[in-house]
């Protein structure tokens, strides 16, 4: 099982002049750490619009200062809008390549259509051709990457011939992912020869999920990419603690987080029903709202990875038994100070990622007989 990160660039209030500035400088500093620590992989999303949620609207200039700030991570885009409203494939296709070129090949490409009504609306994209537009914006990029010219006579859009330059240095191309929310989308995903990358806070519906993934994966019939990438990532809020009073302030940071993910997505998923319970359970697993769940019910909570190293990594082996590929934490969360994100690190590299480096190691090399 792989280790990624995930980044929002959350920046709860209240703000300081210098809020945003500290939030990207400091995740600066926790990849760096991550790099040297052995992490697989370093997420971060496109979003716009969402305060306090998520301020990382440019993730293709954040992710040039770090593929100059680290050696070996995998520098991941999760995701980006394909949406024609939200960015023009060529120009996504351009920056990757870019992107994967100063990388020395390390980029990864997600891509999604997001789902929060405040970036639909605000980029006036028209709700009933998102999947559409995701699906010709994804297609046109593989052949920007891959073909010397480029020429698209599409449904929804059309390219003279143009030779797409530069080029990235993987090839054929960048491993493709996709975000998966919605049921169907995991299905979407298999079908298209594209890596899943889960961001549903639902373990049972997670595991549910990587079996729908699976059975379309194996029956695909719309492969965009030119290799397919059968893997699965989901995300966890992790924080790594060795007291009570920090891991008290990472539980704090992860019902923040998923209270807030509540507010953003509960008017496009139910514009008809209330912030309901209904809706927060198959969100969440949670009989209410997140912001109002206790300590310990969070404590347990599946996808709240908070803990000693020992309880940590006893929520991730649950997570490899279950066929997870990588396990992607998301440890800017809420009002968690970076200090104690760094301590998290430090612990997670000392304990955890050994512990699992051990078991693949010991897979990898048969006993001698």
């Amino acid at each position: 099982m792989k280790f990624g990160l995930l980044y929002e660039m959350e920046t709860p209030r209240p703000w300081t002049e210098r809020s945003e500035y500290n939030i990207y400088w400091q995740a600066l500093e926790q990849i760096e750490a991550a790099d040297r620590l052995g992490f697989d992989y370093v997420w971060e999303v496109e979003h716009h619009f969402l305060e306090e949620y998520s301020h990382s609207s440019a993730p293709e200039v954040f992710f040039g200062a770090v593929s100059q700030r680290t050696k070996t991570i995998r520098i991941a885009h999760g995701v980006r809008l394909l949406p024609f409203n939200f960015n023009h494939p060529i120009k996504l296709a351009e920056q990757a390549a870019v992107l994967d070129i100063i990388s020395n090949g390390r980029v990864e490409f997600g891509i999604g259509r997001s789902t929060t009504v405040q970036e639909l609306d605000g980029f006036s994209i028209d709700y009933g051709r998102t999947r559409d537009e995701v699906r010709e914006a994804a297609e046109i990029i593989v052949k920007a990457w891959t073909e010397d010219v480029l020429e698209h006579d599409g449904k929804l859009m059309k390219i003279p011939p143009r030779r797409v330059v530069p080029k990235p240095i993987q090839k054929p191309h960048p491993p493709m992912w996709m975000a998966c929310v919605a049921p169907d989308s995991y299905v979407l995903a298999g079908d298209r020869g594209l890596g899943a990358l889960s961001f549903t806070m639902n373990f049972e519906a997670v595991q549910k999920a990587m079996d729908k993934y699976r059975k379309a994966f194996a029956a695909r019939s719309d492969q965009i990419p030119k290799v397919a990438n059968q893997a699965f990532g989901a995300m966890v809020v992790c924080h790594v603690v060795d007291n009570k009073a920090d891991e008290a302030i990472g539980i704090d940071g992860a019902r923040w987080f998923m209270h807030h993910v509540g507010l953003l997505f509960a008017p496009m998923v139910a514009k008809n029903e209330a912030y309901s319970y209904e809706y927060t359970r198959r969100l969440f697993n949670l009989d209410i709202d997140p912001g109002a769940v206790s300590d310990d019910v969070l404590k347990h909570h599946p996808m709240v990875v908070v803990g000693t190293p020992d309880e940590v990594i006893g929520k991730f082996e649950a997570f490899e038994r279950s066929g997870i590929d990588q396990v992607i934490c998301f440890k800017q969360a809420g009002h968690i100070p970076h200090a104690r994100i760094m301590r998290s690190f430090e612990l997670m590299g000392r304990h955890v990622l050994p512990h699992f480096r051990k078991k693949a190691a010991d897979v990898a090399q048969p006993p001698v007989r």
